[in-house]
């Protein structure tokens, strides 16, 4: 039980506003000339590749944790470094505000930050304990919604199209450093209460339920032609369902990612722990103003950006986790 519990916390921070809507899934893998489960299966693969690689490293189960803070590198840099951190967060928090804004309107997205906010300050274990139930809810209704309409099967990939492989396993990492960006903050909190090897498996199932709905909604909206739309499974389905689907989803991830904000701006700040409730209101309020942007131009821009600086982030960390090794095996010599 705990295993999936934690799988379907992993789930709600990637199943949010581009992901249900199927415009981040279509921004990155709409114009691959792969079968549909080809793409998938890279997907799900690549994202596996970087939970676990997160869980090595953000564990707590193990004698030293890799965080920017236990560097050796100047105090200015590690401040920076937590900076970034907090835009990032907020420019995904600010992506999913807008979501909420452009299939619904402004009274909408007051409410699901108010919403948010209350859920967020529940605590660690109520907010699981919620998040269980309506991760389950919106995975169920992604499949019923998007099953319909699935034609495609798992093929062989034709020889002249061998050639967009590098292309699809690329943009797989992007899209998996992008969707695995908040998974730190959640792996600390939740390595407090679970061992490793639970982790993995969480990652895992994770992987694998992301795989099957990612092709089956990429398969959805091939199928309806609706790769061009701003918002392509509602526009193939045009259902309640599909409508209820989006803005669950949309809720999940809003208060995921504030989640994670919130314990990341109380580490840079360790009075904000006094007033969470405050520091919350100004992070909603920052999102909200940002999300006039607009959804769509938030997904093309600031998305392929945030997967990369999670992949280089990852690299540069396990680098220097080997470098560190490699100093401590010369001074015991």
């Amino acid at each position: 039980m705990k295993t999936l519990s934690i799988t379907l916390f992993f789930l709600g921070s990637i199943i949010g506003a581009g992901f249900a809507t199927g415009a981040e899934i279509v921004t990155f893998f709409g114009n691959i000339p792969l079968p549909v489960w080809c793409i998938a299966i890279i997907v799900g693969l690549t994202m596996f590749i970087i939970i676990t690689c997160e869980i090595l490293l953000f564990s707590t189960h193990q004698k030293k944790i890799i965080t920017p803070k236990e560097t050796k590198s100047p105090k200015n840099s590690v401040i920076i470094l937590d900076d970034v951190f907090v835009m990032i967060y907020l420019i995904l928090f600010t992506a999913m505000t807008a979501g909420v804004t452009q299939i619904t309107n402004i009274q909408i997205c007051i409410i699901s930050l108010i919403f948010s906010i209350y859920i967020t300050l529940f605590g660690f274990h109520k907010l699981s304990h919620f998040n269980f139930f309506l991760v389950l809810v919106i995975i169920i209704l992604i499949i019923t919604t998007a099953l319909p309409y699935t034609t495609s099967t798992l093929t062989l990939i034709p020889i002249q199209h061998w050639e967009a492989l590098p292309k699809t396993f690329f943009k797989a990492l992007l899209y998996a450093g992008l969707n695995c960006f908040v998974f730190p903050e959640l792996i600390i909190t939740f390595s407090k209460h679970c061992n490793r090897h639970t982790l993995f498996k969480a990652g895992l199932i994770t992987s694998i339920t992301v795989t099957i709905l990612l092709g089956l909604i990429l398969s959805t909206v091939q199928h309806a032609g609706a790769l061009t739309a701003p918002m392509p499974l509602l526009t193939a389905s045009p259902t309640p369902i599909t409508f209820t689907v989006v803005l669950l989803a949309i809720l999940t991830s809003q208060y995921t990612t504030l989640f994670a904000i919130i314990k990341r701006i109380q580490k840079i700040a360790p009075k904000t722990n006094k007033k969470p409730l405050l520091t919350a209101v100004l992070i909603c309020f920052c999102a909200f103003i940002g999300s006039f942007c607009g959804f769509t131009h938030i997904i093309q821009f600031a998305y392929p950006f945030i997967g990369i600086f999670t992949c280089c982030f990852l690299l540069f960390s396990f680098l220097l986790r080997f470098w560190r090794f490699l100093q401590a095996r010369r001074q015991s010599h």
